[in-house]
């Protein structure tokens, strides 16, 4: 991948099918129709279970080209199509792939039991990294029996997608209301972070400038680290990025941690700054409650929620974000 800056809502959505595991990988908070945008006080959450039956999306035939490995388990799809595509950085999609003969016949597994129902084909919500006309990347994490069997896959191996949800992430940014956009991730949400940063920092892109904090467990999961290092040295002052290991420098919500938060959002006037929130479930409920309190407004807050949507919210990290926050917003940098 070369670094350079010029590369050329509310609708609840019935869940796209009956398949319980994928909600252990990629359980997305607010899934709506492309197109709509998601105020976080009302987005809807992915139980991939709907009353009447599936909703019908086109399918296109595709070709899984590679499945890298970008860090410790987490693996970026290469996909190719024949068919002309449009997707950007944020939607999230259905993913399929046959189901092997090879596949343990487990009959409480609800993907086996899906792949049965949908002609031997397993699949799953998974969320755009970076798409052209003809090719998709989708960066998953592989931690269960459907996801392992993407990781695993070898190049070459017929593989089908469609549908169109949520809203991209740039699309989701009041360009003309925002001096800053602060990006949070975790593990694998990081993907299609990346993606929207290489298109928001193509040649001719009025984009506001980016800072993305990108949370792991450990530093060897960090995906395209070097790449973001080369973005950030060839795009001064339109992209910054920092990692925060958290098995070194504790949680997100730590102190330490959102004082560099603190010294993002302060040189910005209040309310022009917009946050993308992007990954573990209890992160992001967290960081949107904190937002909330320190009076940021709704629609300066996107959310996608993969896994973790039930964990109970830490109120002092809550607070502890919040308290930053207004913080950093009142007393701006000169």
């Amino acid at each position: 991948l070369g670094a350079i800056c010029n590369w050329t809502s509310i609708t609840s959505l019935a869940m796209i099918f009956l398949l319980a595991s994928a909600l252990s990988i990629w359980a997305v908070d607010a899934f709506a129709p492309a197109g709509h945008a998601v105020p976080t006080h009302c987005s809807s959450s992915t139980r991939l279970l709907a009353a009447s039956g599936p909703p019908q999306y086109e399918k296109f035939h595709a070709t899984l080209r590679l499945a890298e490995e970008v860090g410790e388990g987490s693996v970026m799809l290469h996909v190719e199509t024949e068919d002309e595509i449009e997707y950007e950085p944020g939607h999230v999609l259905a993913l399929e792939m046959r189901s092997s003969d090879e596949d343990p016949p487990d009959a409480g597994s609800k993907a086996q039991e899906d792949a049965k129902a949908n002609g031997g084909w397993m699949r799953g919500p998974y969320t755009v990294s970076r798409s052209t006309e003809r090719s998709l990347d989708v960066l998953i994490k592989a931690v269960g029996e459907k996801s392992g069997r993407f990781a695993s896959a070898a190049p070459g191996t017929p593989v089908r997608f469609g549908g169109k949800f949520h809203v991209p992430i740039l699309e989701g940014v009041d360009a003309e209301t925002t001096e800053r956009v602060v990006m949070i991730s975790t593990g694998v949400g990081a993907g299609p972070c990346v993606g929207a940063i290489e298109k928001a920092t193509e040649s001719g892109s009025s984009f506001p400038p980016i800072h993305l904090i990108a949370s792991y467990r450990t530093e060897g999961e960090l995906v395209y680290a070097d790449h973001l290092d080369d973005l950030q040295k060839e795009c001064p002052g339109r992209f910054s990025w920092e990692a925060i290991v958290t098995s070194e420098r504790g949680r997100l919500s730590s102190g330490d941690n959102l004082k560099e938060l603190g010294n993002v959002i302060s040189d910005s006037a209040p309310g022009r700054t917009h946050y993308h929130l992007i990954g573990n479930g209890q992160m992001v409920s967290e960081f949107k409650e904190g937002l909330q309190k320190a009076g940021v407004a709704d629609d300066k807050v996107t959310v996608e929620m993969y896994f973790n949507h039930r964990a109970e919210v830490d109120a002092e990290a809550v607070e502890r974000i919040a308290a930053a926050v207004k913080e950093a917003v009142s007393s701006p940098v000169a």
